[in-house]
């Protein structure tokens, strides 16, 4: 069964859910209900990377997600830190976070010797490399093709995976996600060609993560379908990971998903 991370965006500017959860009561609210629908991983994040979106500053990232860290973590729920800030990650790491989940695949300038400290104390921990197009919060243009896609995300795991082990990161502490929507591009059938080749992803980047939830290629695909129309589409689009196995799966709704997962599940010839 896939680990889900259920996404809990505190921010003003989130595409799906900006400004619901800004205050701390909220937000641990709604990351209680995410862990009591069945979420193995609560996703933070206090910065958001929609393609409309501002940098706010560190100090005010911070601010915004430390209280539901301090929260979960004493509970023993397991915290993904949605930040690429070497500054805040080394704060949530300090905090209880066991992941990090870089929208920048650890691109983003600033001193990162604090990783490799970081897992000899906390062997556990997780990053996740992604990709984006622009190694950053998503533009509107990209180059990719549904022709070269696949082959320039590889390109890009590669260098970020030789650049991190190099840095004393063992390789299995590496996630990868290929991005979708507008991370890779804003035609649609880039991200359709990636999630029609993940196997070959797989091949050589087994440990992925994939969030497909309410994303832009989905509504684009369907004529330009409003966010919040978007749960069916998505659904859908989650099965065929959960089809291909991919390990870890990000989503908004979590409820629906365990639930698809479980009749999935029985549905299947067990011989």
């Amino acid at each position: 069964m896939a680990e889900i991370f259920g996404i809990l965006n505190i921010t003003t500017d989130s595409f799906s859910d900006g400004g619901k959860f800004l205050n701390p009561e909220d937000a641990i609210q709604q990351g209680t209900k995410l862990l009591q629908e069945g979420a193995d991983w609560l996703d933070v994040s206090g910065q958001s990377s929609n393609i409309e979106a501002t940098l706010v500053t560190e100090e005010e990232e911070w601010r915004r997600v430390e209280p539901v860290i301090r929260h979960f973590v004493p509970k023993g729920v397991r915290i993904s830190l949605d930040s690429f800030r070497p500054a805040v990650q080394k704060k949530g790491i300090e905090a209880g976070v066991r992941c990090l989940n870089d929208i920048t695949g650890f691109t983003y300038e600033g001193d990162r010797s604090f990783l490799k400290h970081s897992i000899e104390k906390h062997p556990e921990l997780k990053l996740i490399i992604m990709h984006s197009h622009n190694r950053n919060i998503a533009k509107y243009k990209s180059d990719l093709t549904p022709e070269k896609v696949v082959k320039k995300v590889q390109t890009f795991f590669r260098d970020r995976r030789s650049e991190l082990i190099s840095l004393g990161i063992p390789e299995t502490a590496l996630y990868f996600d290929p991005g979708m929507g507008f991370f890779l591009s804003e035609d649609p059938m880039v991200s359709f060609q990636v999630l029609q080749e993940l196997e070959i992803l797989k091949l050589e980047f087994p440990q992925l993560m994939v969030g497909v939830s309410r994303k832009s290629f989905l509504g684009n695909a369907l004529g330009n379908l409003p966010i919040a129309d978007r749960e069916f589409a998505t659904l859908a689009c989650e099965l065929h990971l959960i089809r291909y196995k991919i390990p870890l799966i990000r989503t908004h709704n979590v409820l629906k998903l365990r639930q698809a997962e479980k009749i999935w599940n029985l549905c299947q010839d067990r011989e």
